[in-house]
């Protein structure tokens, strides 16, 4: 993954991640992920279990019904697979700063074709949507409306295996 590998190497060259008794910064962010998949028949999770998620959607069919034969206003999409799930989680994510995952967006938005200008809207719009949900949270999205779907254990790092 090429936005995962550019963060780590982004949080290595900070100061604070230099000794091994300092602690690194945790962020709050949404990723994807495959728990709760299924509760609507038409769920899907093609994109990569724990990786940062983007809103950012393939285009404009889903304004109107979300759950029509476009799936685009139900999407998050993978900022290193570019692979879309319907399901997100937030999760603790260490060793990236806000400027890290500021960075990651536009890099993975320019890579897909979007405008990276907007990338900073949408990682101010994304950082304040977390903050009001616990850790663990599955959220589930109706074109801009983003909405908890259900809760997990997930902060202690379990997902279920999928058969």
């Amino acid at each position: 993954m090429i936005v995962f590998s550019w963060i780590r190497r982004a949080s290595a060259s900070h100061p604070e991640a230099a000794g091994d008794h300092e602690e690194l910064e945790v962020m709050k962010l949404l990723t994807a992920t495959a728990y709760a998949q299924g509760l609507r028949v038409d769920d899907f999770h093609w994109a990569v279990e724990g990786e940062l998620v983007t809103l950012r959607a393939f285009c404009d069919m889903h304004l109107d019904r979300p759950h029509a034969r476009c799936e685009c206003g139900r999407v998050f999409v993978g900022l290193g697979s570019y692979y879309g799930t319907t399901t997100a989680m937030v999760r603790h994510v260490p060793g990236i700063t806000e400027e890290d995952y500021r960075a990651a967006l536009r890099h993975s938005l320019d890579a897909q074709g979007w405008k990276a200008a907007d990338a900073d809207a949408e990682a101010t719009r994304l950082i304040a949507e977390v903050e009001r949900w616990p850790v663990g949270a599955i959220i589930e999205r109706f074109v801009d409306r983003l909405a908890i779907r259900a809760l997990s254990d997930a902060d202690i790092g379990r997902v279920p295996d999928r058969h």
